[in-house]
């Protein structure tokens, strides 16, 4: 490879960075209100339920690590990675089925997670803002950025395929969208911004965000 081939995967790559910035600010706020709505009602419902804290720390551990016992640091990093690339891909495979907004449902689900171990957090008697400043934003920042970013891309492909539907059964047919150039912006921004930053983000969380929380709250 030459350096002018270089130059030209360079620039394309800033312009997949460029594209996943604008994408990003149109709704950022409109997701992160979301997440903030299901943070709220789901802690809520928690409160009120009152479960059993075994049960709850149990269930809860089950969830998000699906009943693996990971030890090393780097072990897991990579379990993390692993969790999120799914959550990502997973919210553009639902995007693809046409009903609006299903592709959200990782989001409530990350979400709704994040109220009840703030419940348990609490329930404890452990500091909320000393374990969450230390175990959860310095890795929460830049993962929940992610996912949202997934969902943007979601979105358009979503109503893409809603659009083509209703102009089955349309007498006059609209101009649609094309899904294919949905889909392979989608499949770039996927490949060259979510992974990548997913992997930061599980570094951040394995690593920093674990090594905090056991120095300070071990």
């Amino acid at each position: 490879m030459n350096k002018s081939d270089v130059n030209k995967v360079y620039k394309y790559m800033i312009q997949t960075w460029k594209s996943a910035w604008m994408r990003l600010k149109k709704s950022f706020w409109k997701y992160g209100l979301l997440y903030v709505i299901v943070f709220i009602i789901s802690y809520l419902i928690t409160s009120l339920a009152n479960p059993n804290m075994e049960e709850l720390a149990h269930g809860l551990d089950e969830s998000i690590n699906g009943g693996t016992s990971v030890d090393g640091y780097w072990e897991y990093t990579v379990f993390l990675f692993k969790n999120n690339w799914i959550v990502c891909l997973q919210i553009l495979l639902l995007s693809c089925i046409p009903i609006r907004f299903l592709y959200t449902l990782p989001l409530i689900t990350t979400s709704a997670l994040i109220g009840v171990t703030v419940f348990l957090v609490q329930q404890t008697h452990l500091n909320v803002l000393q374990t969450f400043g230390l175990g959860f934003l310095p890795h929460a920042i830049l993962e929940l950025t992610t996912f949202i970013l997934a969902a943007c891309y979601g979105s358009l492909m979503n109503r893409v395929v809603i659009r083509k539907i209703k102009n089955v059964f349309r007498k006059s047919k609209k101009i649609v969208p094309s899904f294919r150039k949905h889909v392979k912006e989608a499949f770039i921004g996927f490949i060259l911004v979510i992974t990548p930053c997913i992997f930061i983000a599980a570094i951040i969380e394995g690593f920093l965000s674990r090594f905090l929380l056991e120095a300070f709250l071990g």
